[in-house]
């Protein structure tokens, strides 16, 4: 993997792209491992990302898989 966290030269094993992602396994159980990405579509852009960050929400549902105390019912 490059330094940016994809593959160097865009293309992985058999010149698939993969990404670095975090997958969240189970609680207090985070690992950063490769994604392969999809292949663009004729109206699809990739964007690479310079930064992220992280909310406190996201720290509640690493140390707990749950969102709030609360189920949502309905998007609206």
């Amino acid at each position: 993997m490059g330094k940016e966290g994809m593959s160097q030269g865009g293309s992985g094993q058999n010149g698939v792209e993969e990404n670095m992602a975090a997958w969240l396994l189970g609680v207090n159980n985070l690992k950063i491992q490769p994604f392969h990405l999809p292949p663009l579509g004729p109206r699809d852009v990739r964007v690479q990302m310079k930064a992220v960050g992280i909310c406190g929400s996201d720290v509640h549902f690493f140390k707990t898989l749950k969102l709030a105390h609360y189920v949502v019912k309905s998007q609206w």
